[in-house]
């Protein structure tokens, strides 16, 4: 099953923290399979008991703890998309939203630089 923006995430997450699957699960005291599963799209949609302790273990800013908590909600966002934005902290979580809603669109997807800037241009004007 190819990866999805929330499980592209969680791994991005985990790695930032240089833990292994099992150490997260470890540090989120959740199943090794379970946690494995959600990383690789196996398994979407976290319960908030989990996504709790997912984020009390990984430790991400409030931004990314937020784009993390979305993506529960989204999963199928572009993984593309997912790792632009979480590698480009100046991505704010409303751009974020707005940016994912528009790779959707469409047979060809612009490259993730190209939707934030479209996102912060429309959203400059309604200012």
């Amino acid at each position: 099953m190819p990866p999805n923006g929330f499980g592209t995430a969680l791994r991005k997450l985990r790695e930032r923290r240089t833990l292994s699957v099992r150490e997260l699960s470890t540090l989120a005291k959740l199943d090794h399979a379970y946690e494995y599963r959600l990383e690789t799209s196996e398994k979407t949609n976290p319960s908030d008991e989990a996504m709790d302790k997912l984020i009390r273990a990984l430790k991400p800013n409030d931004r990314d703890a937020r784009m993390f908590r979305w993506l529960a909600e989204h999963p199928d966002t572009d993984t593309d998309f997912v790792v632009y934005a979480l590698d480009d902290q100046s991505v704010t979580i409303e751009e974020f939203t707005a940016g994912a809603a528009m790779v959707h669109r469409g047979n060809i997807q612009p490259n993730p630089a190209k939707i934030i800037e479209r996102v912060r241009r429309i959203l400059s004007e309604e200012q």
